[in-house]
């Protein structure tokens, strides 16, 4: 060997130690990506899914039967669809699929989802999403079909979500209970491992209909801090960011390390009034509380200006239900006042606020406490652990606690849940047979701008009766490393499949 060949081996082997250092520790690791997330799921089975904080993960572990694109429209997933009729729906799904666990993606697969989220012994949100459902028969062995009772116009847009995402039905009986944690899907990754409130391990599943994901690993960390949570995001050590606080988009998007991404959301920040006791089983009082409240206030002080004031459930994404002049609460402190005397209270109403213990909830509440002790209520705040969220709702546990939804892609998504009289959303306890009958023709109307009045009537009655202080229709704020290429989807919710690492 000449003394300049050696020098040059020196000089190789010198430099790689080198340039492998100069790289990011994510960067060296086989194409993983590190998601900073608010929030733990509370369970990994897509049937009993009711919490905002599976949406970060529930695309990435499972795949729907049909998907929407950033733009709300419908393409195939799972499956392709035919609708000869308003009341048939004809599935074809592909050939030669499997869940995770090498189960088949098959016509008896489908059904046996449905079966499953039909059985009142589950106790599955989803049964009141597909309610019109009449039957769903296999008709081959990837064929089926789905009868609907009435016309339901949001049904492909609820199948795009997790009424429509499927999972092993061999995994469902095996595991029982441990599936809410150990869940088998058929998404772009299945699941590695979950250490709760430390990590959740996914990898890409190579018979992903779609073929692989280029990122190979996806681990998800729960940060509640938003400043430890963008502190990682600035050193890499996680390179996608759920939830960027409002106060932090104008300094990152001048950030040149940094991609922010904001688009209008689908869903609303909103307050569940507890109708079934008191105060707030008096609509006076619940009224005189709405009538309290400073939305540009809370729009300024909490939201930084992104986003914008909400009356009802339906957003401005949402623009051809959306009716933008729609303002039925002018904020007044007499009028509160006057509208308590009315109520007969003579004394500071006492009310607690529960919100989870992020800073933009607290703050919110803060700001409810301070403008409604003005108008003769007497607040206080009670901080909750996030995953104890969805809990505290459904036992009714609260006077008047937060209540965020993440949005559909169809107003029925917004308001059917939450405010018929059955509705699984229904925390308030509300009971209107004049709404309910309202949202039931809404979704069943065949003609676009029929359901659009249906819907403006029915949040007008919403907003009479005062089951819901609604604040904000929140933007979608999410942020990554420069390094991270990905789509944003209105719903806030992370689809991986399409990311890749540069």
């Amino acid at each position: 060997m000449s003394m300049t060949t050696r020098r040059r081996l020196l000089a190789l082997l010198a430099s790689a130690p080198i340039a492998a250092s100069a790289l990011p520790a994510w960067a060296q690791a086989a194409k993983t990506l590190t998601v900073g997330i608010v929030s733990d799921p509370v369970t990994l089975d897509p049937a009993m899914m009711g919490s905002f904080f599976e949406i970060s993960v529930q695309y990435n572990l499972f795949e729907p039967l049909v998907h929407v694109r950033p733009d709300l429209t419908i393409e195939p997933g799972l499956a392709s669809v035919e609708t000869p009729d308003p009341l048939t729906y004809n599935f074809a799904l592909k050939p030669n699929l499997t869940f995770h666990d090498g189960t088949p993606i098959d016509a008896a697969a489908a059904k046996a989802n449905f079966d499953r989220v039909f059985d009142p012994a589950l106790g599955s949100p989803r049964r009141s999403e597909l309610a019109p459902v009449d039957t769903v028969t296999v008709t081959g062995p990837l064929t089926f079909t789905i009868k609907l009772k009435a016309p339901y116009a949001p049904l492909l847009q609820v199948l795009s979500n997790r009424a429509g995402m499927l999972v092993s039905p061999t995994a469902v009986k095996a595991l029982g209970a441990d599936f809410a944690t150990k869940a088998v899907g058929a998404g772009p990754y299945k699941l590695v491992s979950w250490t709760k409130n430390a990590e959740l391990v996914l990898e890409a599943f190579p018979g992903y209909w779609r073929g692989p994901a280029p990122i190979e690993r996806v681990v998800f960390r729960p940060i509640a801090d938003e400043t430890v949570r963008l502190a990682n995001l600035r050193s890499g050590t996680v390179q996608l960011v759920d939830a960027v606080p409002a106060q932090s988009v104008s300094q990152l998007a001048r950030e040149a390390s940094v991609t922010l991404k904001q688009a209008p959301g689908l869903g609303f920040n909103a307050f569940s009034f507890n109708t079934t006791r008191a105060p707030f089983d008096n609509i006076k009082i619940r009224q005189a509380f709405t009538t309290a409240i400073d939305k540009q206030a809370i729009l300024r002080a909490v939201y930084f200006g992104t986003g914008a004031i909400a009356s009802g459930g339906i957003p401005p994404s949402m623009a051809w239900a959306h009716d933008a002049a729609f303002a039925p609460y002018k904020p007044s402190v007499d009028a509160a006042k006057k509208l308590l005397a009315e109520a007969g209270v003579t004394a500071p109403v006492p009310v607690t606020i529960t919100v989870t213990n992020s800073p933009v909830q607290v703050r919110t509440a803060e700001v409810l406490q301070a403008q409604a002790n003005a108008a003769g209520f007497k607040v206080e705040i009670k901080q909750i652990d996030a995953t104890s969220l969805i809990t505290v709702l459904r036992q009714k546990d609260f006077d008047l606690c937060m209540s965020p939804w993440s949005g559909r892609t169809d107003p029925d998504g917004n308001l059917f849940n939450y405010f018929t009289k059955t509705g699984p959303n229904n925390f308030m306890g509300y009971q209107s047979d004049k709404v309910t009958d309202l949202l039931e023709k809404a979704r069943s109307a065949p003609v676009q701008a029929d359901r659009a009045k249906l819907y403006r009537e029915a949040e007008a009655q919403i907003a009479a009766d005062a089951p819901m202080l609604f604040l904000t229709f929140p933007a979608t704020l999410q942020a990554s490393t420069k390094a991270l290429e990905w789509l944003q989807y209105p719903d806030g919710a992370f689809r991986l499949q399409f990311a890749k690492l540069g």
